[in-house]
């Protein structure tokens, strides 16, 4: 319990740098635990991947509000700067006995299975079990949650898309 709640406080502090995600990692990690019991994960692997999920975006700390928050599009750098915030959560983390596995899920979750993700490249079973469940259900909270330059998707889009996305940017079967 108390090792949650420290990763709790720490998605809120991103949460409270990042206006637009209010409730994300905790919405991200609640579907990420029911997906991974859906795929047989327990104990200490379910713990793992709550705390990826919790927080797979902690690394955006350090990436300047201007850019984290900017309505518009960004530049080629701009975007860079956005990408490696995977790198940098795992810096962020990975320091931390418990959080060790975490760490390694967060640097990876936006790899996708069709090896055109960030920041290694990897594909299919390369990238972490844990990973590709943050990757699909941060996805999923994000086309379903109402984002200041767009409304929700209704939900039957974004299985839609989901489905569709399956075996190119998801793997199967977690979606």
């Amino acid at each position: 319990h108390a090792y949650l709640t420290t990763v709790t406080a720490l998605a809120n502090a991103l949460e409270a740098k990042d206006v637009q995600t209010h409730g994300h990692a905790t919405e991200t990690s609640r579907l990420a635990v029911d997906v991974g019991r859906r795929l047989g994960l327990v104990d200490d692997d379910l713990r793992n991947l709550e705390f990826a999920a919790v927080l797979h975006d902690v690394g955006k700390i350090a990436i300047p509000d201007e850019i984290l928050n900017r309505r518009g599009p960004l530049t080629d750098e701009e975007w860079t700067r956005v990408r490696d915030h995977t790198k940098i959560g795992e810096r962020i983390l990975r320091g931390i006995p418990f959080l060790a596995e975490a760490a390694a899920a967060v640097r990876s979750a936006h790899e996708r299975w069709d090896g055109d993700g960030y920041p290694d490249g990897l594909r299919g079973e390369e990238i972490p079990l844990l990973s590709r469940i943050v990757f699909a259900c941060d996805t999923w909270d994000v086309m379903t949650s109402d984002r200041p330059y767009r409304r929700a998707l209704p939900v039957s889009e974004a299985e839609r898309r989901l489905r569709e996305a399956s075996g190119g940017q998801f793997d199967p079967q977690v979606v």
